[in-house]
């Protein structure tokens, strides 16, 4: 495939609307549509994101809980289980921003941080927005969001709870089911 032209068909508040163009190796023209964060995003800059949010895994000092939030997600119209995750602001790297967004939406501190991910892509199939993950240990007191416009319930899980979660079927994000399947896996 190859990018032959980039248009921006909306711009919102926070996302941007873009219809990319490509040939196909059979000489055929593809139209795609996604959503950037990005509100001027060219053919020169398309492809080469920077990381514009961060999610956190986040244990328990021993390590045999982890912490998430259920939040009212606008755009599923339904509760859904998540980590703690925000946005990386200006002068930020995502090890800041995870401790700045944890303090902020739970109120918990970050005691160590075990791992800092390279960046992937947050949902391929419809953004070019890149992520990063920080694997850590917090402490504290769980508090409110400071955000009262985010509607966040935020708890420590054992591997029991999270098994009787997905058991249930709750609606989860799939990095985040994922990594959970994987830890109530684990040998």
């Amino acid at each position: 495939m190859k990018l032959i032209d980039l248009k921006k068909i909306h711009e919102g508040k926070f996302l941007s609307y873009y219809v990319a163009s490509y040939k196909t190796i059979e000489g055929h023209i593809k139209e795609y549509e996604f959503i950037s964060r990005d509100k001027n995003l060219s053919i020169d800059k398309f492809g080469k994101s920077k990381p514009a949010g961060v999610g956190l895994v986040a244990y328990s000092i021993d390590k045999k809980k982890v912490l998430l939030e259920s939040e009212f997600r606008l755009a599923t119209n339904n509760w859904v289980y998540n980590f703690p995750a925000g946005l990386i602001d200006e002068g930020e790297d995502a090890t800041k921003a995870a401790k700045r967004e944890l303090k902020e939406e739970t109120g918990l501190e970050v005691v160590d941080i075990e791992a800092t991910l390279p960046p992937s892509f947050a949902s391929q199939g419809t953004s070019d927005e890149m992520m990063q993950i920080v694997i850590c240990t917090c402490k504290g007191e769980i508090k409110k969001s400071i955000y009262d416009v985010e509607e966040i319930n935020t708890r420590w899980y054992t591997k029991e709870e999270v098994k009787e979660l997905i058991d249930k079927k709750a609606y989860m994000s799939v990095r985040t089911q994922m990594f959970l399947y994987q830890w109530i896996n684990e040998k």
